[in-house]
């Protein structure tokens, strides 16, 4: 589902920072975690700032690559700027605008579950059970992961949490 901008605290935290540096801190709560707190400048990090399993899930990142829910675009930047061929959909259309305002070329306001292509890699990093809606939406989720890669790739890396 796209979020309008009136419905959309990340993406106005994230543009907000984009525009002022205004920094604040975001609250992710689900039924399924503890409730999160994190520092909106983190969504904005380099690849030095980015933990030790982000950096060794990029590196693995290969052909043609979806990188979902991108927010700010800081993994897809990394990519880009190694040549490699990244696609970042996000579904706030405050987030697609900062990803743009940072130099991504291929972004696009999309929700994931609508999305088209084929593609060798699918990045889902910061992405929680959320983009399931409930554990009983995790199914409908496989299967359009399924779907999205082309039918050559023989593996799938999911990181150990």
């Amino acid at each position: 589902m796209i979020i309008s901008p009136e419905q959309d605290p990340m993406g106005q935290a994230i543009r907000d920072f984009q525009d002022k540096k205004k920094t604040a801190k975001l609250l992710n709560s689900t039924q399924y975690t503890t409730e999160d707190e994190f520092p909106i400048a983190y969504l904005f990090r380099s690849w030095n700032e980015m933990p030790e399993i982000e950096q060794k899930a990029l590196s693995l990142a290969s052909g043609k690559i979806l990188d979902v829910g991108a927010a700010t675009g800081a993994h897809s930047l990394h990519l880009q700027n190694n040549d490699k061929n990244v696609i970042s959909i996000d579904n706030s259309q405050l987030s697609v605008d900062v990803m743009k305002e940072r130099g991504l070329k291929q972004v696009f306001l999309a929700d994931f579950y609508d999305f088209k292509g084929t593609f060798d890699t699918i990045l889902l990093l910061m992405n929680g059970i959320g983009i399931c809606g409930t554990i009983d939406g995790i199914p409908t989720f496989l299967k359009k992961c399924k779907s999205l890669l082309d039918p050559m790739v023989k593996y799938c890396l999911i990181p150990p949490i």
